[in-house]
């Protein structure tokens, strides 16, 4: 079944197998960033709405909750945007958690949490999994490429006082490597001593590993991966895997894909075992992919991605 708010589930090593909801309109976001898997932001905003109605997305949820087997291991609140954006995100958590019993998690770029309101909202969360990409104000700003009126100050204040208030959850903290720009040993250190401050719960170290907004976010060697892991006191490593995900029973393959790819480009090799996995002939699949005017096909690491056209610009 097709929905317009959930998504999923979509397997993550951080999260298991993933309920999505998506609170907010495609690529609505209060960064661009530069190593974004979605390409740049299309609507650059800080400003909190209720962009759909709160009934309708727990509607939603409560539907595919009676028809999603086995049930999912988290709810993730996220979408192809910034949630906190979400002016009723503490009812939306509040709401899902009268629905279910399954943990409630929220992937934010923490931007927000320098207001009060966002910080009450996301106390009520099971998990908070929030980025932290940069010590400086020169380098969130390189990296974020944040909307007008967003202090770096604040923001890392915000983060602070988020990680010591009384919440219900814990508190992870990802951080985005990036060749050149943000490895540096001494940005690291930086980064460390802030951390320190923080206590979150887990911390994570990425790099990209699918085509970036912009070509010159480039992901670091595995070798500095692992330096950047031990320096930032033993940080993990996360990621997506397609692995253990199949497709339901009677849905549509292309559609399931074009789902997933929405939101997370998917290599063609993890498109050829989800499918087999499945059950399902991987060839007449992949080849309607590639003619289906939805997507296009990008070469990055090596690796061949399937991503949805309006993406990174739109144009193949």
């Amino acid at each position: 079944m097709n929905y317009r708010y959930i998504y999923g589930p979509i397997p993550s090593r951080r999260l298991g197998r993933s309920l999505g909801i998506s609170p907010i309109p495609d690529k609505t976001c209060n960064f661009s960033c530069i190593y974004c898997m979605l390409g740049r932001t299309d609507h650059l905003t800080n400003e909190r709405e209720e962009y759909f109605k709160l009934g309708d997305i727990l509607a939603e949820l409560d539907d595919a909750l009676r028809h999603v087997s086995p049930p999912p291991d988290h709810i993730s609140i996220v979408g192809n945007g910034e949630p906190t954006l979400y002016l009723r995100l503490g009812d939306l958590i509040q709401g899902a958690r009268r629905l279910t019993s399954i943990p409630i998690a929220v992937i934010t770029n923490g931007a927000l949490l320098s207001e009060p309101a966002v910080r009450e909202a996301l106390a009520e969360a099971d998990i908070v999994l929030t980025s932290f990409n940069a010590p400086t104000e020169e380098l969130f700003r390189r990296i974020n490429r944040p909307c007008p009126g967003i202090a770096f100050e604040a923001m890392k204040q915000g983060l602070l006082d988020f990680a010591h208030m009384r919440r219900r959850g814990q508190l992870w903290v990802e951080m985005m490597l990036l060749e050149g720009i943000n490895d540096s040993p001494e940005t690291l250190e930086q980064t460390r001593w802030v951390l320190q401050d923080v206590e979150p719960d887990r911390v994570f170290v990425d790099t990209p590993i699918r085509p970036p907004a912009e070509d010159f976010a480039r992901p670091v060697t595995p070798e500095a991966l692992m330096l950047a892991k031990k320096a930032l006191g033993g940080a993990q490593a996360s990621g997506f895997d397609f692995g253990a995900f199949t497709i339901a029973a009677g849905a549509d393959p292309l559609e399931t894909l074009a789902g997933v790819c929405k939101r997370h480009p998917m290599r063609e090799d993890q498109a050829i075992e989800l499918l087999v996995n499945s059950g399902i002939d991987p060839l007449p699949v992949l080849d309607a992919l590639r003619a289906d005017p939805r997507f296009r096909v990008e070469q990055y690491g090596g690796q061949t991605f399937f991503l949805v056209r309006e993406m990174n610009g739109g144009s193949a």
